[in-house]
């Protein structure tokens, strides 16, 4: 028996991105949302890149969804991505690739008490110069 690859006919993206905390923190509060005991962006959080987590739910090679993980005690949180800092906006996350600054948000609780952070960060090859993987 003798076992041969065969390429397939989809390119899977391989990439990664953090908040930069500053950034954003400077976002919230240009929108009068700051609150560093309750409202912010931390790098032992957000700013992590292993804490937003990009799914292919349907295995066709593009990005279907991020969600954001390691959370300060808020469990894993959806991710809504927009084109710009207005955040008004939503992009595709399967249009999404190395290079790009990217602009998401996440939200927890609800009612009057739910909170939203405002993320930007720019996207990166997890393997340098090795952007895709089949």
């Amino acid at each position: 028996m003798v076992q041969q690859f065969e390429a397939n006919e989809y390119i899977a993206a391989c990439w990664g991105v953090g908040c930069s905390v500053n950034d954003a923190n400077s976002i919230e509060q240009s929108m009068g949302n700051y609150d560093p005991n309750n409202l912010y962006h931390g790098a032992d959080h957000c700013g992590l890149s292993g804490n937003q987590v990009i799914f292919d739910d349907n295995d066709d090679g593009v990005a279907d969804r991020m969600v954001e993980v390691g959370t300060d005690g808020l469990g894993t949180l959806f991710c809504t991505i927009y084109t710009d800092a207005s955040y008004t906006t939503q992009k595709s996350i399967g249009s999404v690739k190395a290079g790009d600054t990217i602009y998401w948000t996440t939200s927890a609780g609800n009612g009057w008490n739910k909170k939203t952070w405002h993320h930007v960060g720019t996207v990166f090859d997890t393997v340098p110069g090795h952007p895709n993987r089949s």
